[in-house]
């Protein structure tokens, strides 16, 4: 990465140099070339993260990612899951409910018609309904809390398709919904309450919006093309 322009780095991360250059701004950065020599000196001195415990999850996760090309293909189906649906509803409780949250957040600014389930909570409405065009995906650390349990079979009966996105692939959610992409790690918890990273879940809706978009593009040129050539 030090030895990138960038034009390169914007080209290997889908986004514009604009982008790049106000995200540096951000982090505080007076432009492209400070950052490249910051990011050279950094890379000089040991890393503080190889000693923290807390970031081997994190760390154990990139290297799967990056070893293994099952995981693309599983973004790539998570993404032809998405387009072929109508509707995208994402629903998560507690921490994973704001990475639900997030989830629709960033599919909507594709252009994706994306919404979240805000109370996790909501009782079943007495009649069913057809959700054969919607798919829900359902982010759980555990995979095992009863409110994204019961929402995953409520939908799933009444013909939605379902994604679980967690960080233990022997879950029940897991089994329960039509397609699943996990990463097992340790459960890290404070008392009652789940602080297990979600940095993976994060990239990994990123990754599936940023590709689920190229898709869609995809698919409106290829169209375009058939009309005209008809």
């Amino acid at each position: 990465m030090q030895d990138m322009t960038i034009r390169e780095m914007a080209n290997a991360a889908h986004v514009s140099t604009t982008t790049i250059l106000r995200f540096l701004k951000k982090m505080d950065y007076s432009g492209f070339s400070e950052f490249k020599f910051a990011l050279k000196q950094s890379l000089k001195q040991p890393s503080k993260a190889q000693q923290d415990p807390s970031m081997e999850p994190i760390k154990n996760f990139f290297q799967l990612v990056a070893d293994e090309e099952p995981f693309d293909n599983k973004i790539e189906q998570a993404a032809d899951m998405i387009n072929a649906a109508d509707l995208v509803l994402f629903f998560g409780v507690g921490n994973s409910g704001r990475i639900a949250q997030y989830g629709a957040s960033i599919l909507s600014s594709y252009g994706i018609y994306s919404l979240p389930i805000i109370d996790p909570f909501q009782p079943e409405p007495f009649s069913n309904r057809d959700f054969s065009k919607t798919l829900l995906i359902l982010v759980s650390i555990s995979g095992e809390t009863d409110e994204v349990l019961e929402q995953a079979r409520y939908y799933k009966k009444n013909g939605a398709e379902t994604i679980a996105l967690t960080a233990n692939s022997y879950s029940v959610l897991n089994q329960v919904t039509d397609f699943a992409i996990s990463y097992d790690t340790p459960q890290n918890r404070k008392g009652h309450i789940n602080v297990t990273t979600q940095v993976p879940i994060v990239y990994t809706l990123e990754q599936i919006s940023n590709c689920a978009y190229h898709k869609m593009v995809d698919q409106v040129d290829n169209r375009f093309l058939e009309h005209v050539t008809d």
